[in-house]
């Protein structure tokens, strides 16, 4: 058994320290607690809506600041050759007095 494995002495210190003491509620963290909603939108902090609209506008300035210096990474680092250069052999089309 559990309480013999332990030990009386181990065992009495864990009962004594409160396992599961009704009426207690022990929550994790010392910040304000959320109860949670089922199929509702959650109540967010002041503090919560700040950090995710700091954090979403600092990801875009990333994205369209390296899009904007390092296009490359994206378009590619070759000129787009020019199609009405292209004949119609090479486009495999077939000459017009052919059928």
């Amino acid at each position: 058994m559990v309480v013999a494995a332990l030990g009386r002495a181990a065992a009495a210190r864990l009962l004594r320290a409160g396992v599961a003491a009704p009426g207690r509620r022990r929550a994790g963290g010392g910040g304000v607690h959320i109860a949670p909603r089922y199929r509702q939108v959650p109540e967010l902090t002041r503090a919560q809506v700040i950090r995710s609209e700091l954090l979403s506008g600092l990801m875009w300035f990333w994205i369209l600041w390296h899009f904007w210096h390092s296009s490359d990474m994206v378009l590619g680092h070759f000129p787009y050759p020019d199609a009405s250069a292209w004949t119609d052999e090479e486009l495999g089309i077939p000459p017009d007095d052919e059928e």
